[in-house]
């Protein structure tokens, strides 16, 4: 009996080692080719226009992976902003795609940032629709900063949004202060850090910058 539960131990542990070094293969299989996209994007708005294809490819085949969905969620965003007033309306169509299956996948602090991003932008492409994206936006980040205090761009986005909302619904520069403050400190917290993986977001920091000195100046 002892000997039977030993072969069983043995087997259960080996086949969870093997689970889990094919795991760790998959997932190099696209850690490169992802960073090497994300290096070639910070070249410019034409380097981000020809990554963005290839990083979209690297999401679609990695389904369960919600880092690659994440990238290509964001570079579809900037593709729309690239686009002009007009924006790029199928790029945030796939931006909404590609955000649900990071969701489905770990619907972690950065995801539910990213997805407030996106009501954000549905905001402005139709502001008519203000009390509808509005409060989803802030919503979502609420639970992002639950999920993840120490997140700065979600303290950073929703320090935008209450500065970007009238002070009769509840925001402007003086209740955005407090948000953009924590993101200044946790943006150099981050930026300080030397274990932080290299494809986690890093994103935001000098936009939570310039917005806490506008906010400064107006609150006061």
């Amino acid at each position: 009996m002892t000997r039977l539960l030993s072969s069983a131990l043995a087997i259960f542990f080996l086949f969870t080692t093997a689970t889990s070094v094919l795991a760790q293969a998959e997932q190099a299989a696209w850690e490169a080719p992802l960073l090497a996209q994300l290096e070639l994007a910070k070249a410019g708005p034409e380097a981000i226009k020809q990554a963005s294809p290839i990083i979209e490819r690297i999401a679609l085949g990695n389904p369960d992976a919600w880092i690659p969905n994440y990238y290509a969620a964001r570079a579809v965003l900037i593709e729309h902003y690239l686009a002009g007033e007009e924006g790029c309306i199928p790029c945030i169509e796939k931006m909404d795609q590609y955000l649900t299956v990071a969701e489905k996948a770990d619907n972690n602090s950065e995801v539910l940032t990213l997805r407030a991003k996106y009501f954000q932008t549905m905001l402005g492409i139709y502001p008519m629709r203000a009390p509808y994206y509005a409060p989803k936006a802030t919503n979502v980040l609420v639970k992002a900063i639950e999920a993840d205090p120490t997140n700065p761009r979600a303290q950073s986005v929703l320090g935008q949004n209450y500065y970007y909302t009238p002070a009769m619904f509840g925001g402007g520069p003086a209740k955005a202060v407090p948000y953009l403050e924590a993101a200044v400190e946790l943006f150099d917290a981050e930026a300080a850090a030397t274990d932080r993986n290299d494809l986690l977001p890093r994103w935001g920091s000098e936009r939570a910058k310039a917005m806490f000195g506008r906010a400064v100046v107006e609150a006061n």
